[in-house]
C-alpha cells in the first residue's frame, strides 16, 4: 500500500466519523455509549439503518405491535403506535423497560419456548409481531398465527444460520422476505433485519 492510498483511506475514515452516513444516523454516538439511540438521544430499535428508515416512513399510529424481547425498541415503537406488548424474560430490564414508557410487559420464563410465549398468546391479533429475544425459531412459528391477515413479522439478526429453520418455516407458509442488510446501533458488524410479509400487509409492501 503506497503513502497516498494509507493517507486517502485515514482521510476516509475521518469523514465518516465527522461527516459521513454513521454520523448522519447517529452511530458514532451509540457506539461510543452502548445505546440504540438516534443522533438527536432518542431510542430506536436495535435494527439495520434500513430497516429503521422504512419502518419511520410507514408505522401508523392505530397499529398493535407485540415484541418478543423487551428494549429500546419497546420505547420508540411505544411513541409511535396505539398498543404495544412486549415478552420480556429479564425482571430487571422489564423493570427498567417499563419505567420509560407505556407498553405492557409480559414478565415471562426462559424455561422452555411454550412457557417463554405463553403470556402473548391471548392477545392477538397483531399488525406487527417483532421477534428479538429468545427461542426466536419457535417466535417465528408462532408470530404467524399472532398477527392478523394484513400483519407483518420482524426477524432481526436474519442473517444467523441458527435461525434459518424459522425463516424458512414462514417462506413454506407463503410469506415473502425483505431482507434489510446494513449498519446497527452500537454494533461494529453489518447485520439484517428481515420483514416476512404477505399481500395487501400494513407496510404496503
Amino acid at each position: 500500500m503506497t503513502l497516498q492510498t494509507s493517507l486517502k483511506r485515514c482521510l476516509a475514515r475521518i469523514e465518516a466519523a465527522t461527516s459521513g452516513y454513521l454520523q448522519q444516523v447517529g452511530w458514532i454516538s451509540t457506539r461510543a455509549q452502548g445505546l440504540a439511540e438516534d443522533k438527536d438521544g432518542n431510542p430506536i430499535p436495535w435494527f439495520t439503518y434500513p430497516a429503521i428508515e422504512l419502518l419511520s416512513g410507514r408505522v401508523r399510529a392505530d397499529w398493535r405491535v407485540l415484541e418478543f424481547g423487551a428494549g429500546m425498541g419497546t420505547l420508540w415503537w411505544s411513541r409511535k403506535v396505539g398498543a404495544v406488548t412486549a415478552v420480556e424474560h429479564s425482571p430487571d430490564w422489564a423493570q427498567q423497560v417499563a419505567a420509560k414508557c407505556d407498553a405492557k410487559i409480559l414478565l415471562t420464563t426462559e424455561d422452555s419456548a411454550d412457557a417463554y410465549m405463553q403470556p402473548a398468546l391471548g392477545g392477538a391479533p397483531y399488525d406487527v409481531v417483532i421477534v428479538d429475544g429468545i427461542f426466536r425459531n419457535e417466535c417465528l412459528d408462532a408470530a404467524a398465527r399472532l398477527v392478523g391477515p394484513a400483519g407483518i413479522i420482524i426477524l432481526d439478526d436474519a442473517q444467523r444460520i441458527e435461525y434459518a429453520p424459522g425463516l424458512a418455516g414462514l417462506l413454506d407458509q407463503g410469506y415473502r422476505m425483505l431482507p434489510l442488510h446494513g449498519p446497527q446501533p452500537v454494533s461494529k458488524h453489518p447485520g439484517c433485519t428481515a420483514i416476512f410479509y404477505r399481500d395487501h400487509n400494513v407496510l404496503g409492501l
